[in-house]
């Protein structure tokens, strides 16, 4: 069995001077990983370099078809001004985010709204330059988040803002692909595609709420890594117990930390329809609102559908080309959109990085 190390989920300095667990015999003993878990980590980065690769490819592909010149132009077009207005755009809906966080809280301990958003930047940056999309910055927010809560609260905070979030953005996903049945007058076509493409996630994300709200959902996560081999100490599994128990306080109790939380969340997520509406603008194009929400939702959508390649390389920039091609604004002019606002993205992760890099170390005390 892998044994993962005990994680140290409540901020108590106590805690590590813990006596260490006696070593198993199966185990080598030689320090360092086994050639069983070597094996392992090398397969899946092989995985991940040939998924990568398989995205870049998608990206030529796309950036070919529409034409390398005319969208050098269409950028050029758009130039730093416009750029710079659509960072903006981008750190609205970033705000609306934090600020579902922040409201999230519980009574007692409380982070600051601005600190929460250096947080949350500095999270998000990890989930936009790793390999593991919208998951990998999840730990980074709830140990700069343990200082001031503890490791419980913390980790409790960080997956169930996850999990409104996804409620959010599956809200605003279904509602605006629908949205294309005014959009393309197109009512099987559209409904049908989005229900194949929603379908899996809807399942998924109602597992989610179904065993947080039971109060088991960290437990049950745990007993599946168990059938890959993964196994928890004894200690670990009663931390999780208890961000269980605060993860079923807040479904079961009053609503009014979720509904404040999920409408925050909802309306960040509404302003993508009008990044894409101020990014036709800068194109010389003009749509309506009801257009640039159908074309976001759906290009969300798509990119959502290839999760599996990191970051939705190509996937993003093909689902805006298709969709700007079926309200009538042009393949190319749908590749554009999707390169500009990825660049755009990787710039604002850079400075959420560089908040990670220059948050100050966290004091150690005497034990």
């Amino acid at each position: 069995m892998v044994r993962v190390p005990d994680l140290d989920l409540n901020a108590d300095a106590a805690s590590a001077a813990e006596v260490p667990a006696p070593v198993d015999p199966a185990e080598p003993a030689v320090p360092g990983a086994s050639p069983e878990k070597k094996g392992k980590k090398a397969r899946s980065l092989w995985a991940k370099v040939l998924l990568t690769l398989l995205g870049v490819a998608l990206l030529a592909g796309f950036l070919w078809g529409a034409g390398p010149a005319e969208v050098a132009a269409n950028i050029k077009r758009v130039g730093w001004g416009g750029f710079l207005l659509l960072v903006l755009v981008s750190l609205s809906w970033r705000a609306c985010a934090t600020t579902g966080s922040w409201v999230l809280q519980g009574p007692g301990k409380r982070v600051s709204w601005g600190k929460m958003f250096l947080i949350r930047s500095a999270g998000e940056s990890v989930n936009m330059l790793s390999f593991f999309g919208n998951v990998a910055g999840e730990p980074i927010k709830a140990i700069l988040l343990k200082r001031d809560l503890g490791g419980t609260q913390a980790t409790s905070l960080v997956l169930l803002d996850k999990t409104i979030f996804y409620v959010g953005s599956m809200v605003f996903m279904v509602t605006g692909a629908l949205s294309g049945v005014w959009v393309l007058a197109d009512t099987t076509g559209v409904i049908i595609t989005t229900v194949a493409l929603i379908l899996p996630w809807f399942l998924a994300l109602l597992w989610i709420v179904w065993r947080q709200a039971k109060g088991d959902f960290v437990v049950q996560v745990s007993r599946i890594l168990k059938l890959v081999r993964v196994e928890l100490k004894p200690k670990t599994l009663e931390k999780l117990e208890r961000i269980d128990a605060l993860l079923s306080e807040v479904w079961v109790g009053p609503k009014g930390r979720f509904t404040a939380c999920f409408f925050a969340h909802l309306t960040g997520r509404m302003l993508r329809a009008v990044d894409v509406w101020v990014c036709a603008l800068l194109l010389g194009a003009h749509i309506r609102l009801v257009d640039a929400f159908f074309a976001a939702a759906a290009g969300m959508l798509s990119s959502a559908s290839f999760v599996f390649i990191p970051n939705g390389l190509g996937a993003f920039e093909g689902g805006h080309a298709f969709v700007f091609e079926a309200i009538g604004l042009g393949f190319t002019a749908g590749v554009t959109v999707g390169i500009i606002r990825r660049i755009r993205n990787y710039f604002i992760a850079a400075l959420g990085y560089l908040v990670l890099i220059l948050w100050p170390a966290e004091k150690t005390g005497s034990a």
